[in-house]
């Protein structure tokens, strides 16, 4: 999954001036380049607040401020909204275009170009309509720094200056190709015909559960949406567009979708998702990873198949400290698939079980996917999210390592020597700080010492004194790399939060999970039943789209329909099972992103990849039923420490 396609420069324009061009190109770098640093600075800028909230809460002598978290959200929305349009710049916004991708060149250049504009229009909507939402409120101030709330929302509009001027731009300068789009199949007619045939399924089904009311206004919004999705349009802009031409189909006023897009980045709990990202991409730079592969090599090395028990408990420990399936699969893959291919293990494999065990970052805590689920639900307990994901994320490594046992056996795949003793104690001492980070940030949250953002800040700033102070690996240079990439995630993560809190908004409105409740009801009443069709839509909607999305747009459909009866379930089980379910999605194709990096990073192709996965999706499935159907799994951790 990448974003818009790249496309050749546009033929036929007038030749200007080389020198013209260098200097103006000198100058958009420049200006770019100073935009980035800007938003890197206010990152860091946020850690510092926060970090100073935590210092006056446990320090003798001071008063915990009132102040910070209101400062830190408007450092967080002026972050979003300029890397926003960085993103843009580079390519990096969520877009489905693997569809684009199998139409011929001409067609994609086409299309390319108009979704560009798309993105240009969307920019001009947020200069316009940000601008009179930052001025309605710039009379208005925050309770404890008496800041204007407007200078808050002054961030949209620039923002929608740089994202409109940077989509311009790419129509005559292509942002650059990504490293995961070398493994998407290019025109591949089985491919075609497995996207045709999930489309009409999702077409019947839709008919079959709203029926009538699919050609009113929910046909709008959602066949609007599927309709800019498959096209390839950024899904933060094509949830944007079309929750506006809902609201103009209703009638409703344009400027209220600005205003549900403010509403859904003013909360306070959004601040720990900067956090866990900024905290995931130090300890991939500062060695933190290194040492929890050689940790990991201590515990299963030896065993048939070591090296790849070895790849699943790295992910175990690095994905419950990074809290990102991309993450670890970037993290551990450049280190173990190059390993496992010199020990004998096909490329296929070792891409295979690097991808399949990155699942364990969504659901061992601490997860940003955790966070955004709970801020979708209405503010479910973060601290219960993670505590119920540790027992399902151990049972998926544990599934995972039972499926390596057995095909290492039947391929022959070595064992790893076992380290002596004075090694292995050497290497366990050494992996202990790393293994802190991610029990400070979840101890903090499960035992009250902090709330979810300021354990987020703290693992943060602990992440960073471990690779400085104890590993001596992250140099000024790295941190300011680990910070400009977070900068890069979190604006991302952060406009598709904005635009989809509209989008739900507009669900709500037009009572669309009343309606999807009566039809799923009408097909079956039987508990067992409906769990199973809601995993089935999960995993096949997982399949297309990715995860930050889904988990924003069906949590407010699907949560009334699980909690209510006849199903009755509890909001915790719901979100560990939801986060599993496109966890799987992350690794299927067609837009399987952590397939994605992992085939870029073991150069192999996503069909080859795809055939190892055959012996890993069981695996995985099978937890999935287990925790499904017996929530004892996901409850029984937050039951005992009382979260």
């Amino acid at each position: 999954m990448t974003g818009p396609l790249e496309q050749p420069r546009v033929e036929g324009t007038r030749a200007s001036s080389p020198r013209a061009e260098s200097r103006l190109g000198r100058l958009e770098g420049g200006f770019s380049r100073f935009v980035g640093a800007t938003t890197a600075l206010l990152l860091l800028g946020i850690v510092v607040v926060i970090s100073y909230q935590v210092a006056a809460r446990y320090l003798p002598g001071m008063r915990v401020p009132r102040w910070t978290e209101e400062v830190s959200l408007i450092l967080m929305v002026w972050l979003a909204m300029l890397g926003s349009g960085l993103g843009v710049r580079a390519g990096e916004h969520l877009a489905m275009d693997i569809a684009l991708r199998q139409l011929g060149a001409r067609a994609q250049r086409l299309v390319s170009r108009l979704i560009y504009l798309l993105v240009a229009g969307f920019g001009v909507y947020l200069v316009v309509y940000g601008y009179e939402l930052a001025s309605r409120t710039m009379g208005q101030t925050f309770a404890a720094s008496k800041l204007p709330i407007g200078w808050m929302y002054l961030g949209i509009p620039l923002g929608g200056v740089l994202v409109a001027l940077y989509a311009l731009r790419a129509l005559f300068v292509p942002p650059p190709a990504l490293g995961e789009a070398a493994a998407i199949p290019k025109r591949n007619r089985l491919l075609q015909g497995t996207l045709l045939a999930m489309a009409l399924l999702l077409i019947l089904g839709g008919v079959a559960v709203f029926g009538p009311s699919l050609w009113g206004p929910i046909g709008v919004l959602l066949g609007s949406f599927a309709l800019l999705l498959v096209a390839g349009v950024p899904i933060a802009v094509g949830v944007g567009i079309a929750s506006l031409i809902t609201a103009l189909t209703l009638e409703l006023p344009p400027l209220i979708i600005a205003q549900r897009m403010a509403n859904g980045v003013s909360s306070t709990p959004l601040l720990a998702i900067p956090f866990f990202i900024l905290a995931g991409q130090i300890m991939a730079e500062g060695g933190i990873a290194k040492r929890l592969v050689d940790f990991a090599r201590v515990l299963v090395g030896p065993i048939p198949g070591g090296l790849a028990m070895v790849n699943v408990v790295s992910s175990m420990l690095f994905g419950g400290a990074s809290g990102s399936a991309v993450a670890d699969v970037s993290a551990n893959g450049t280190i173990l698939i190059p390993m496992m291919k010199r020990q004998g293990y096909g490329g296929d494999f070792s891409t295979a079980i690097t991808v399949a065990s990155s699942v364990q970052g969504i659901i061992i805590p601490p997860s940003h996917n955790a966070v955004i689920y709970s801020l979708a639900a209405g503010g479910v307990s973060i601290g219960a999210l993670f505590l119920g994901g540790y027992i399902p994320g151990i049972m998926i490594g544990l599934s995972l390592m039972v499926a390596s046992y057995v095909l290492s056996k039947r391929r022959g795949y070595p064992a790893l020597p076992r380290p002596n003793l004075g090694e292995s104690l050497r290497i366990t001492l050494a992996a202990i700080p790393s293994l802190a980070v991610g029990f400070i940030i979840v101890g903090g949250i499960a035992f009250g010492f902090f709330t979810a953002t300021e354990a987020a800040a703290v693992g943060a700033v602990t992440a960073f004194l471990v690779s400085t102070l104890v590993y001596r690996e992250l140099s000024l240079t790295g941190l300011w790399h680990a910070t400009l990439g977070s900068v890069r995630t979190i604006a991302v993560v952060i406009f598709l939060i904005a635009t989809a809190s509209a989008f739900a908004w507009l669900m709500a409105y037009l009572r669309i999970p009343a309606a999807l409740a009566s039809g799923l009801l009408a097909l079956t009443d039987n508990p067992y039943a409906l769990l199973l069709l809601i995993n089935l839509l999960l995993l096949l909607l997982g399949a297309v789209m990715d995860m930050a999305p889904l988990i924003l747009i069906l949590t407010p459909v699907l949560l009334p329909i699980v909690t209510a009866d006849p199903i009755n379930m509890d909001p915790v089980h719901f979100g560990v099972m939801l986060l599993m379910n496109l966890g799987l999605g992350l690794t299927t194709p067609p837009v399987g992103s952590a397939l994605f990096v992992g085939c870029a990073i073991g150069r192999v192709r996503l069909e080859e990849a795809s055939r190892a996965m055959l012996y890993l999706w069981p695996a995985l499935f099978i937890v999935l039923m287990l925790v499904t159907y017996f929530p004892w799994f996901v409850r029984v951790l937050p039951r005992l420490l009382g979260a």
